[in-house]
């Protein structure tokens, strides 16, 4: 199979199963957070707490779907209007083809109100709350935000247990906040909700963002915690990109917090370096000096070398010298060997031997290590750091030894090498199928 496409598949299926854990799947009876949804009790839609929050207009209208209202005393639900319902419904439930399937569910999802929520509620009882269905709860819970938030967490909640439920929750937060950003960040910090906290906040920030996004970025900035504050970061240059890369840019080199500076500049690097190599280079270029650039440039050198690794070489060479060049050459060099091993090991053969050129030639011994064990370990002996080299000797060593191991076994009395390490090499470990696909 070729290997990009095997790896846009099990992208996708990441995607998927991060979904699955976004709307806390209960599939798995063994593990002590999601208990199976059986466990759980059923909660009656028609009972659910309604949305207290308060409303900076329509105070004297009901709301009826996610763009307008009514007034009170109205009809909510006409009969064409339930039937209709009712017809979405059972297509979505009978449908096989997934674009009219999920073109109904977004009608549905769209005209979701308090009236016909019972309707819904119970198709989504019969489709199972776990990642296969990540997409159709996803709609579900942000259209419940819109009216009865508090009541689509009581659902999550009812469904899934533990660190499942804070993810599904988290998917109701997305849509509160969308709308009414203020009640939703109070609900996250009431002490009462403190545990999954951190959960939540994913959901708060990703609402919120696209609303108000100067709001959710003096929030996020102004948080006090560790990693979980960086990831939160990626949400908001995404959103800032949205606005168009020289605003994006800008809010990147403006945060004073360095994590933060460090994370902004690794997701919009991430995100760009494929498609726009050139300019992000050029920006990256002014920061060459700066710790908190060295991730941006590893994801420059990572995936403008899929597509051009002789033009991203070019760039890293003609940076000053130091741990930025270095990161930015050694990401370049593994996809270069994939492509042309033997353009790539002359650009190595010219360059000056020394440390800085150290973890390019690790990277290079054990990409071609795959195709000629015995031609990687030569690049792999020339490294000069002992530590790196002998973990690359072991590692290229266990691979020729599984290509010809009567070679190997030649070689090696004849090396030097510790009879530890020998041992090791005559004892590579065994490769799962990913691995010997990746090859």
């Amino acid at each position: 199979m070729n290997l990009r496409l095997l790896s846009l598949f099990v992208l996708g299926s990441l995607v998927v199963f991060s979904g699955g854990l976004y709307l806390g799947s209960s599939l798995n009876p063994s593990s002590p957070d999601l208990k199976p949804s059986q466990e759980s009790p059923r909660i009656n839609p028609s009972g659910m707490r309604k949305d207290n929050s308060p409303k900076s207009e329509n105070a004297g209208s009901t709301q009826t779907d996610l763009g307008r209202s009514m007034p009170k005393g109205e009809a909510l639900v006409t009969s064409s209007e339930s039937e209709r319902m009712s017809s979405l419904l059972r297509q979505i439930r009978t449908e096989n083809n997934p674009i009219t399937r999920f073109a109904a569910l977004t009608q549905a999802m769209k005209n979701l109100n308090p009236d016909n929520l019972p309707q819904a509620i119970e198709l989504f009882e019969s489709i199972p709350f776990g990642f296969e269905n990540a997409q159709e709860y996803r709609l579900l819970l942000y259209a419940w935000s819109q009216f009865d938030p508090l009541g689509a967490i009581d659902y999550c909640k009812s469904r899934a247990s533990g660190i499942g439920a804070g993810f599904a929750v988290s998917g109701v937060l997305e849509g509160w906040a969308a709308r009414d950003p203020g009640s939703a960040k109070a609900w996250v910090e009431d002490p009462e909700n403190s545990g999954m906290a951190k959960l939540h906040n994913f959901g708060l920030v990703r609402g919120w963002a696209a609303t108000d996004l100067e709001g959710a970025n003096q929030y996020v900035t102004e948080m006090k915690g560790g990693d979980e504050v960086g990831k939160l970061v990626k949400i908001l240059a995404d959103e800032y990109y949205k606005r168009g890369f020289g605003e994006a840019s800008s809010w990147a080199e403006q945060l004073k917090d360095t994590k933060l500076k460090e994370a902004a500049f690794s997701s919009l690097s991430r995100g760009l370096s494929r498609d726009q190599p050139e300019r992000i280079s050029s920006w990256l270029e002014t920061h060459s000096d700066k710790g908190y650039a060295i991730k941006a440039f590893e994801n420059l050198g990572k995936w403008w070398s899929e597509i051009d690794p002789e033009a991203a070489i070019n760039f890293f060479s003609n940076l000053p010298s130091g741990k930025t060049q270095e990161i930015g050459v050694k990401s370049v060099i593994g996809n270069w060997a994939k492509k042309d091993p033997l353009t790539a090991g002359q650009w190595l053969n010219n360059q000056p031997a020394g440390p800085e050129l150290d973890s390019a030639l690790s990277v290079y011994a054990s990409t071609v290590s795959n195709e000629d064990g015995g031609m990687a370990m030569e690049w792999a002996i020339s490294i000069s750091q002992e530590k790196l080299q002998q973990q690359t000797i072991r590692k290229v060593g266990q691979q020729w030894y599984l290509q010809d191991k009567a070679a190997v076994d030649l070689w090696l009395p004849e090396s030097g090498l510790s009879q530890e390490m020998m041992k090791s090499i005559r004892n590579p470990p065994k490769k799962n199928w990913w691995q010997q696909l990746s090859q």
